[in-house]
C-alpha cells in the first residue's frame, strides 16, 4: 500500500519538475523577445537589471532542475545496483548521499525560480505606465 503512494509522490515529483523546467525555457525565450524589441534602447538601468536577474535565475534553473534529473537517474541505478546484490553486502551510503544533494538542488530550484519570479513581476510594475 505505502508503495503505491511512494510511485504517486514520485510521478507528482516528476509533473512538478517537467513544469519548473518548461516555465523556464519559456520565459528565457520570452526575454530573449524582449531584447530583440525595438524599444529595448529605452529600458534603465533598472530595467536592464531586473531583466539580466531573472533571465539568469531563469537559465540556472534550467541548469539545476538537469542537473537534479541526472542525479536522479544515478540515484535509482544505485538503489537498481544495490538491490541486486544480496542483502548483507548493500551498502546505501552513497544513495544517501545522492539523496542529501538532490533535496538541495531541489530546494535551489525553487529558490532560483521563486526569486526569477519576483524581479520578472518589479520589471512589469515598472513596465507600466
Amino acid at each position: 500500500m505505502t508503495d503505491k503512494f511512494h510511485e504517486k509522490a514520485k510521478d507528482a515529483g516528476n509533473k512538478l519538475k517537467a513544469y519548473i523546467l518548461s516555465i523556464s525555457s519559456g520565459a528565457t525565450g520570452v526575454f530573449f523577445f524582449t531584447l530583440t524589441a525595438k524599444d529595448v534602447s529605452h529600458l534603465t538601468i533598472t530595467d536592464k537589471s531586473l531583466i539580466i536577474g531573472a533571465i539568469t535565475l531563469f537559465a540556472i534553473t534550467v541548469i539545476l532542475s538537469l542537473i537534479e534529473l541526472h542525479i536522479d537517474a544515478k540515484r535509482f541505478f544505485n538503489i537498481a545496483s544495490q538491490l541486486e546484490k544480496a542483502e548483507h553486502k548493500r551498502d546505501w551510503k552513497y544513495n544517501d548521499k545522492l539523496k542529501t544533494i538532490r533535496l538541495v538542488i531541489i530546494y535551489m530550484t525553487y529558490f532560483s525560480i521563486s526569486t526569477a519570479f519576483i524581479l520578472t513581476f518589479i520589471y512589469m510594475l515598472y513596465r507600466v505606465d
